[in-house]
């Protein structure tokens, strides 16, 4: 990694708001585009949001890695074990009276980045995500 970033913050939605901006702060020399940055932004809200509503940890963790074509963001709590990659895909393809409501985050949140893992760490859930700058041909 060219340049990380560590936050530490309480695991509750009043802290959405300091993780965007601490996300915002640590891309904005990174040479993603302003999409490629509400992408990361996005999912890294909606990561964090899911741990707010059902890991039951007290603190997430957020390290932002940032190299020349690409950021890396690692998110951790200390919630019960759940691993979002193996969750089932949403049926999107259904009309909108016969979908769960629901159960879209995981999905979104793959949709718009460039890869997504999911690790246990001892006590810990570790979601890293990533995305790559598309860089526009000559």
């Amino acid at each position: 990694m060219r340049e990380t970033f560590d936050l530490k913050t309480e695991s509750s939605l009043d802290d959405l708001s300091k993780v965007g901006d601490f996300v915002l702060e640590s891309v904005r020399r990174s040479g993603l585009d302003s999409r490629e940055i509400f992408h990361l932004m996005m999912a890294v809200d909606e990561a964090c949001t899911n741990i707010i509503k059902y890991s039951n940890s007290d603190e997430i963790k957020i390290k932002c890695g940032v190299e020349d074509d690409r950021v890396v963001v690692e998110i951790r709590d200390y919630g019960v074990a759940f691993n979002p990659l193996q969750a089932p895909a949403p049926k999107v393809d259904l009309p909108l009276e016969e979908r769960v409501v629901g159960g879209l985050g995981i999905y979104f949140i793959r949709t718009l980045t460039d890869g997504v893992a999911y690790q246990r760490d001892g006590d810990e859930n570790v979601l890293t995500l990533k995305i790559c700058h598309q860089r526009s041909s000559p």
